[in-house]
């Protein structure tokens, strides 16, 4: 005869230890998608361009401006006392220029990208007001808008440097 006294004494299913751990390792994978899904609904693609195709061309045109740039020989300095930016410019005399522009972006965060123009308050140096540039990596981009040329740079700013070359 079969004594089934001992089986009577097991506890149900959902009182024991293993079928919950087995029913929580799924449950946790579809957690994690569930907010996988929502941060990737509540955040944006910066980095992705809309009109990639136009930017690609645009390619060519920024080179060429970068090699004139280097062919004339042109470097710059920028300094940086607070939220004020100087601009100490080395060209030849035939390319100075009192149109420029000058871009801070940011590699992914494009909220904290800027631009100025710059004013001459002498021959070779340029002055303009910012923001604060944060910590971390920039992309430095000056250029002439009547003389066509373009140099660029990737720095990076530090609290304690004063002092930045872009070429």
């Amino acid at each position: 005869m079969t004594d089934y006294s001992n089986a009577l004494n097991i506890p149900p299913w959902y009182k024991q230890f293993w079928p919950w751990f087995l029913i929580a390792l799924p449950g946790s994978v579809v957690i994690a998608s569930i907010v996988t899904i929502f941060i990737a609904i509540d955040t944006t693609d910066t980095v992705v361009a809309d009109d990639y195709y136009k930017e690609g061309l645009a390619i060519n045109r920024n080179l060429g401006r970068q090699q004139l740039a280097e062919q004339l020989n042109i470097k710059a300095n920028l300094q940086f006392n607070g939220k004020t930016l100087r601009l100490l410019l080395k060209t030849p005399d035939s390319e100075i220029s009192e149109n420029l522009l000058l871009k801070f972006t940011h590699p992914t965060l494009s909220n904290l990208d800027q631009q100025v123009s710059p004013s001459m308050v002498a021959p070779g140096i340029y002055q303009a007001n910012i923001k604060t540039l944060s910590n971390g990596t920039w992309n430095a981009s000056l250029q002439s808008i009547s003389s066509n040329w373009e140099i660029k740079k990737r720095i990076k700013i530090e609290n304690t440097k004063v002092l930045y070359k872009i070429r």
